[in-house]
C-alpha cells in the first residue's frame, strides 16, 4: 500500500494505491477520513498518457522539435541564463508541485539568479485571500481546520461552488446537517450551482457586488444591537473606519445594488449573530475579481464583529489546488520567502541570505504574471520559463498572452504535452505525482507525505532535480548539493523555525501532520504591530464592461483546470463535452435561441462557440467553464480581461462584458463557402 495526497483540488486527501492498482480514500488522514471523489480513482490510467518522453528543442519558434540529451539541454539553459541579464528572465511555477520542487525553484531564482521575476498560477487563485489574511490577521494562514467543520452549525459558500471544486469537504458539510436539524447551510451566488442546490438558502445576487452585501450585513449587525463590543475591544483595532464605510450600504440601498431582497440581508446577520459557530468558505467568485480584496476582507469583517473566531467560527479560503499551500509556505510568489517571509522586509532578507549563503536577494517583488506577459510584449523579458502550469489556456486575455508565447524564448518543463507547449522552444519531460517523492499542504494546514509508486516515464526527471543538476552545472553545485527530497525537507523546514509555519520538528515519519494549532490565532493574539486583529473598510468598486452579458467562468464537476490529464480520461470526459456555456431561459428566449443550440461568445474581437444549457443564473449573466483546451475549442479564456485587483494583483476572471449571437450555418446546399468558425480564426 503506498500513500499520498490527491493531485487535484486543494482539499488535500489522503488516498493510497492498494496492492491491485486501485485509488482509496485513506481513512487515517484527517483531511477526508477515507472520502474521495471521481477524479483521483482514473489517475493510474492516464498517467503514461501523452507525456513527454524526452527532452525537446528548436532555435526558433517555425522548426519542428528535435531531441535531445539532458546534457545538451543544460548547456543550453546554463548559456541562456549566463548571457540574459537576470532581470530579463522569468519563471512561471505552480501550486501542483511538490514542496521540495517549489523550494529549490525559488532558491534557485531568488537566491541564485537573484531575481524576484518569479510568480506562480496561485496568483490566478490564492493571491487575493493571502493578501486579505495578511491585512486583517498579520499573517497568512486559514484560522481553523476541518474539524471545525463537525461542531459548527452555520455554513455560508460565497462565490464557491464546493460541491463541484471541493467535494469532499462538501459532503462534511452535508453530513453535519445530516447529524442536526440546527444546521444551516447558505450559498450566496449569481448562479444556482450544484452547492446552491443543496443550500437551505440561495441568495442569487449580482456578480460583482459582494462587498456592498457584506457591507449591509455589517450594518444590519450593528443597528440591531448584535456586535460582540466585547470580543472587538479586546481583540482588534479599525471597527470605527469599517463599520463608516459599512453605513454606506443600508439594506434598502444594498439590495438595489445586490438585486436581492432586504431579508435575504437580515437573515445572513441573524445568522452570524444568533448561530452557535458560524463557517464562511470562499473561493475564487470572491478571489478572482478587481474588488477582490475588499470582498474578502469585508466577510472577514463580519466576523470580528461577532466574534466568530476559534470555537465560535472561522473565515475559511478554500485552497485552489493541491499544493498551493505549500508554495505559500516556501514564499514562490514575487513577493515571498520561505516560513511566511517577505523581500521588503529587510530582516526576512537578511535572514534567507545567511541561510543560504547566497547575498543579494532583491527588495522589490518581481512583476506578476500578467504584467510579465506585457513585459515580454514590450521586449523587456527574453526568456520564460514555465512549469507544470498552462498558461496558454489559464491566463486571462489568451490573445495577448499568445502573442507574448510566440514572442518570448520559451521553456516549459511539463509530464504532459499540453497548450503551451505548442509556442515552446525547449521541452523538458517532468516527473509527476506517483513518479517523485515530496510533500503536500491541504487547505487546513495539513502536510502529507507522497509516496511514488512508479518509475518516471522516459527520461522524465523530478523537477527538484532539474534544477538542482542545471545549478550545479552553472557552479552552483554547493547550495544545490541535494540528492534527495528529503534533503531538501529537512533544509526547507528549519527556514520555518519560530515562524507561524513552523514544521522544523516534523519529519516525513510524522506526516500527515498540521503546522499550528487547531486554531491558528487560539490565545487570539496576531502577528500584527498591536497585537489584534484589524478591521478594514471595504470599498466597492465594480467595473463598467461593455455587452449584453456578464461572463462568469469556473470548473467543471469531473476535470482539474485544463484537462491536461484529467481530459484523458474517458470516465471523466462523460458530461462534460461538447463545451457549453449556461444561460437563463428567459434571456435565451429574447434572443431567440434554444437550449442545445450553438451559439457565438464574442468580446473585444475575440470569439468563441459554445452549446447552450439552460440553467438559473442570474438575468443578464452567462456561465462558461474556464477549463477547454484549444483541441475541444476555443478557450474561454479569449474573453476574460487581464483587469487585476489593486491590492493581490489576481486578475478579473469573473466578469467580463459579452455578446452572445446565434452561431449561422449555411445550408448545405449553398454554394457559398461558410464563414470559418471562431476556432478557425483565433490564430489567423
Amino acid at each position: 500500500m503506498v500513500n499520498f495526497q490527491c493531485p487535484y483540488c486543494g482539499v488535500g486527501c489522503g488516498l493510497y494505491l492498494d496492492e491491485r492498482g486501485r485509488i482509496k480514500g485513506d481513512f487515517e488522514h484527517p483531511a477526508n477520513l477515507g472520502d474521495l471523489c471521481k477524479k483521483p480513482i482514473y489517475f493510474p490510467k492516464v498517467l503514461d498518457k501523452g507525456r513527454i518522453e524526452k527532452p525537446l528543442y528548436r532555435e526558433t519558434k517555425g522548426e519542428p522539435f528535435r531531441e535531445i540529451s539532458w546534457e545538451e539541454a543544460y548547456q543550453i539553459l546554463a548559456e541562456k541564463l549566463q548571457s540574459v541579464p537576470s532581470d530579463r528572465v522569468y519563471f512561471y511555477v505552480s501550486g501542483q508541485l511538490l514542496t521540495e520542487d517549489i523550494y529549490v525553484i525559488n532558491k534557485f531564482v531568488k537566491g541564485f539568479l537573484k531575481t524576484n521575476n518569479i510568480d506562480a498560477n496561485s496568483r490566478l487563485c490564492m493571491a487575493t485571500a493571502v493578501t486579505a489574511y495578511k491585512m486583517a490577521f498579520g499573517s497568512d494562514g486559514v484560522p481553523c481546520t476541518y474539524e471545525d467543520i463537525d461542531d459548527a452549525d452555520i455554513f455560508f459558500f460565497f462565490g464557491s461552488n464546493a460541491a463541484v471544486s471541493h467535494p469532499v469537504l462538501f459532503k462534511r458539510v452535508l453530513k453535519r446537517r445530516r447529524q442536526t436539524q440546527q444546521v444551516v447551510i447558505v450559498t450566496v451566488d449569481p448562479l444556482e450551482t450544484e452547492t446552491a442546490k443543496k443550500s437551505d438558502l440561495f441568495i442569487q445576487i449580482r456578480p460583482g457586488t459582494d462587498t456592498a452585501f457584506l457591507n449591509s450585513v455589517l450594518y444590519v449587525l450593528h443597528r440591531e444591537g448584535w456586535i460582540d463590543y466585547s470580543f472587538v475591544s479586546k481583540y482588534t483595532e479599525g471597527f470605527e473606519e469599517a463599520l463608516k464605510q459599512a453605513q454606506n450600504f443600508p439594506p434598502e440601498v444594498a439590495s438595489e445594488i445586490c438585486d436581492v431582497k432586504e431579508e435575504d440581508i437580515y437573515v445572513v446577520a441573524k445568522l452570524f449573530a444568533q448561530g452557535k459557530k458560524v463557517i464562511s468558505f470562499w473561493c475564487q467568485g470572491f478571489n478572482q475579481s478587481v474588488n477582490g480584496t475588499m470582498k474578502n476582507l469585508a466577510l472577514i469583517n463580519l466576523h470580528l464583529a461577532t466574534g466568530r473566531l476559534n470555537g465560535r467560527g472561522c473565515p475559511f479560503s478554500l485552497t485552489g489546488q493541491p499544493n498551493a499551500m505549500g508554495g505559500r509556505e516556501v514564499g514562490y510568489l514575487s513577493n515571498g520567502l520561505p516560513g511566511y517571509r517577505d523581500v521588503r522586509n529587510e530582516k526576512d532578507r537578511r535572514a534567507i541570505e545567511e541561510f543560504w549563503g547566497l547575498e543579494g536577494i532583491k527588495e522589490n517583488p518581481g512583476p506578476t504574471i500578467t504584467e510579465a506577459v506585457d513585459l515580454i510584449l514590450e521586449g523587456k523579458i527574453d526568456l520564460l520559463w514555465v512549469v507544470c502550469t498552462n498558461p496558454a489556456v489559464s491566463l486571462p486575455d489568451l490573445e495577448k498572452v499568445w502573442k507574448a508565447l510566440d514572442k518570448v524564448f520559451l521553456v516549459v518543463q511539463d509530464a504532459y504535452f499540453n497548450d503551451t507547449c505548442e509556442f515552446a522552444n525547449l521541452i523538458l519531460p517532468a516527473a509527476q505525482l506517483g513518479e517523485k517523492e515530496g510533500v503536500m499542504t491541504g487547505s487546513d494546514r495539513t502536510i502529507t507525505f507522497c509516496k511514488s509508486f512508479a518509475r518516471p516515464f522516459g527520461q522524465s526527471k523530478p523537477d527538484w532535480l532539474i534544477f538542482t543538476e542545471l545549478a550545479q552545472r552553472m557552479g552552483g553545485g554547493e547550495y544545490f548539493p541535494y540528492r534527495s527530497p528529503r534533503e531538501i525537507f529537512e533544509e526547507f523546514k528549519r527556514t520555518t523555525k519560530g515562524r507561524l509555519c513552523d514544521i522544523s520538528r516534523l519529519s516525513y515519519e510524522d506526516l500527515p501532520a498540521r503546522w499550528g494549532k487547531r486554531w491558528l490565532y487560539e490565545d487570539l493574539k496576531f502577528p500584527t504591530p498591536s497585537g489584534k486583529a484589524r478591521f478594514h473598510p471595504a470599498v466597492l468598486n465594480v467595473p463598467k464592461e461593455e455587452g449584453e452579458f456578464i461572463l462568469l467562468t469556473g470548473r467543471l464537476k469531473d476535470q482539474w483546470h485544463t484537462m491536461t490529464r484529467t481530459g484523458k480520461s474517458p470516465e471523466l470526459l462523460k458530461g462534460e463535452l461538447p463545451p457549453y456555456v449556461i444561460m437563463n431561459p428567459y434571456d435565451a428566449q429574447e434572443l431567440g435561441i434554444e437550449e442545445g443550440q450553438e451559439v457565438v461568445l464574442s468580446s473585444k474581437g475575440s470569439k468563441i462557440t459554445r452549446v447552450v444549457r439552460f440553467g438559473n443564473v442570474k438575468r443578464g449573466c452567462i456561465f462558461a467553464p474556464f477549463g477547454y483546451p484549444k483541441e475541444l475549442g476555443e478557450p474561454t479564456n479569449l474573453l476574460t480581461s487581464d483587469r487585476v485587483d489593486p491590492f493581490s494583483k489576481e486578475p478579473d476572471l469573473k466578469y467580463s462584458g459579452v455578446r452572445v449571437t446565434l452561431y449561422a450555418r449555411l445550408s448545405p446546399s449553398s454554394d457559398l463557402p461558410s464563414e470559418p468558425r471562431p476556432s478557425e480564426k483565433v490564430r489567423s
